[in-house]
């Protein structure tokens, strides 16, 4: 049925439509099929065919449906992980009115619909997951992980599903995209920082630390990091991350700074930055903020990743070039490189491709 067309167009009709419109609809169908090499099929039909065969996800346009998270949750989470909680209410005033709060995403209303505090590490705006992906990509993303980790943190670093993970099985290892894209990134600075994989204690900057994955992954897999410290222009985040790094026993290595305590690290030596799918959700302005305090810390390392090139989100469909910012805060390029370097398809097909860029402090 499938090796004809080039796509497959996958089409629904309300009960509302009188029986002339249904006709229509399907006499401009079947047009398509002839003329255009699409293959119309119901969505009902599509259901079950991916339900039989979830390898035919490639086939199809899906709409992203993020799942209803599950997982574990320890005892008493909902006392804290809840919106009106004392120290999370606190931080919202704080952040009120801050220039690096001007958000076109992470709106207080966007947080209040699309996260659920208990269940931060679901699939959501931190980490999407499995909401547009076949567990297949899953597969060969693991495998690729498996295959490239130079710096063996595959057998080091585990998975458990607590706050709502979505993990799939990979030869008897849980693994998440939590996992797997930190593995891939910290294999990253192991190649190119060269200090990373010394003996010698590193301070570590994560602007836009989101619940705290990284940080988390980072303490568990380099003893080296000293101190490694998460700041985030969105109190929600703030707010998991402590809770989330407490939780994962690691607040002796890591510290949660608030967005309006930035300034107190200027006086600390901090030798890499992070920025990973943060900076691209911010305005221009916003970034030019961040990277003022970066010159005033004077990091000599910053990692960016982006799935949207070097640039700033302006306005809904409006993207600009942030790279100038960069090399006016004193910065140069050292290393551009795909997520999935050692694989072409992986680029185009894997978990949510992106690009690595790692600037040097001139």
């Amino acid at each position: 049925m499938l090796s004809g067309a080039q796509y497959v167009l996958f089409a629904g009709t309300s009960g509302g439509m009188s029986a002339r419109v249904r006709k229509i609809t399907k006499d401009i169908l079947a047009l398509s099929q002839n003329c255009l090499g699409f293959t119309a099929i119901s969505t009902r039909t599509r259901d079950r065919l991916l339900a039989d065969a979830p390898n035919l996800s490639r086939y199809f346009l899906l709409v992203e449906r993020p799942k209803h998270p599950i997982g574990k949750l320890p005892d008493g989470c909902h006392t804290v992980l809840r919106a009106d909680h004392p120290d999370l209410q606190d931080l919202r005033r704080r952040y009120a009115n801050h220039p690096a709060t001007e958000h076109i995403q992470w709106s207080r209303q966007d947080v209040e619909t699309r996260l659920d505090l208990s269940y931060f590490r679901a699939d959501n705006p931190y980490v999407f997951q499995s909401r547009a992906y076949s567990p297949l990509v899953f597969y060969a993303t693991a495998a690729y992980v498996e295959k490239t980790d130079k710096a063996d943190l595959f057998q080091v670093l585990e998975e458990d599903n607590y706050f709502g993970a979505e993990t799939f099985d990979f030869h008897g290892k849980l693994v998440s995209r939590d996992l797997l894209d930190s593995i891939i990134e910290l294999n990253f600075l192991a190649a190119y920082v060269p200090w990373f994989s010394e003996s010698r204690s590193i301070n570590v900057l994560d602007i836009g630390a989101g619940y705290g994955r990284l940080a988390h992954r980072m303490t568990a897999a380099c003893p080296n990091v000293g101190k490694y410290f998460c700041t985030d222009a969105v109190p929600e985040s703030t707010f998991l991350s402590q809770y989330y790094l407490a939780f994962r026993n690691v607040l002796d290595r890591c510290a949660v700074v608030p967005l309006d305590k930035v300034t107190e690290l200027r006086s600390i030596p901090i030798e890499l930055a992070i920025n990973v799918h943060s900076f691209t959700e911010c305005r221009g302005r916003v970034v030019a903020w961040w990277l003022e305090e970066l010159s005033a810390i004077k990091i000599p390392w910053l990692f960016i990743e982006t799935d949207f090139g070097l640039t700033s989100r302006d306005g809904y469909g409006v993207r600009n070039d942030f790279r100038e910012k960069i090399e006016e805060s004193g910065y140069r390029l050292i290393v551009q490189q795909p997520k999935f370097a050692q694989s072409q398809i992986l680029r185009d097909h894997g978990l949510y491709p992106s690009e690595f860029y790692l600037f040097r402090r001139t």
